[in-house]
């Protein structure tokens, strides 16, 4: 059968937890260490990778924008959107118009609305001009000239390849 052990009882036993059951001070010093180093490494990438996509997303807004502006050009006479300002080229973008540029239901939309916010810069205001200046002010989100029918970011900075967001 079985045998039975017979202890002997020298030794008090207490309630505290056995030692080695928890981590040390330097053990999680180490830990916290190694983790701020990670996120060194690692969080400028992540700041890399949100300016790059906004760059991206900026370069996709303003292809489709130009293609729009081309389109409706076509089916306009000729005629560029918004000659009479920047409300008025934002509604023959967004809505539907006849082939003078006047509420309609022959051509459009070409953009859905609402008309897009500027990526980088976040504002979807815009300025037009009758010729495209040199130089971006950064006042609104985009910036529009009517005679040539060219849109550009009117953020001023460079994006993530070292080309300015008004070259675009």
């Amino acid at each position: 059968m079985g045998t039975t052990a017979i202890l002997a009882d020298d030794h008090t036993q207490t309630d505290s937890a056995p030692r080695g059951a928890g981590f040390t001070l330097v053990e999680l010093l180490i830990v916290i260490v190694i983790l701020g180093i990670l996120a060194a490494v690692v969080i400028p990438q992540f700041s890399d990778v949100a300016a790059e996509s906004r760059a991206s997303a900026l370069d996709q807004d303003l292809s489709t924008m130009r293609k729009a502006i081309a389109l409706y050009r076509v089916q306009h006479n000729e005629v560029y959107p918004g000659v009479g300002g920047w409300d008025q080229f934002v509604t023959q973008m967004t809505t539907k118009t006849d082939a003078d540029g006047n509420s309609g239901t022959k051509y459009g939309p070409y953009v859905r609305p609402p008309f897009p916010a500027n990526p980088v810069s976040l504002l979807s205001s815009g300025t037009t001009v009758a010729t495209m200046p040199g130089a971006p002010t950064g006042t609104t989100g985009w910036i529009y000239a009517t005679s040539v029918g060219e849109i550009r970011a009117n953020t001023t900075g460079t994006g993530p390849t070292d080309v300015d967001y008004f070259d675009f």
